[in-house]
């Protein structure tokens, strides 16, 4: 993945407040998931980008975002649960924080945890799930 532009003051947030003193890929993943729990500010409406081969805006849908999805559920990428609805039924299921863009940009801290979030993957990193190397 081609690296983007640096943002120091985004690489500052990640390094000194979200990753700080993280040694394995179990705190990354960790320090990741209790910043953003704690800025996200549930619930809130965004939109999602749907997967298809076409990049058009008919490929958003609004979704109301519910809350982060089990710890357990996100070593390899963070979650939130999104509420689904249609006609009688509503159902939950977790999506990928990276394809949503919150529609109420006024919430500022929320805002910048998600634009860090997809900053940082922009950047080329990503979750690696801990348990993959774990020793028996």
């Amino acid at each position: 993945m081609t690296q983007s532009s640096t943002d120091a003051e985004c690489e500052q947030r990640i390094t000194y407040e979200i990753i700080v003193d993280c040694y394995d890929d179990y705190e990354v993943a960790s320090g990741w998931y209790y910043y953003l729990a704690d800025r996200l500010n549930f619930p809130f409406a965004a939109k999602r980008k749907l997967s298809s081969v076409s990049s058009s805006s008919a490929n958003l849908e609004t979704v109301q975002v519910i809350g982060m999805a089990d710890e357990a559920d996100c070593k390899t990428d963070i979650l939130v649960n999104i509420e689904y609805r249609e006609q009688d039924l509503t159902d939950v299921f977790s999506v990928p924080l990276a394809e949503l863009e919150p529609l109420d940009e006024n919430d500022v801290e929320r805002s910048q945890a998600i634009e860090d979030w997809q900053y940082w993957l922009k950047q080329g990193n990503e979750l690696t799930d801990p348990d993959a190397y774990e020793e028996y």
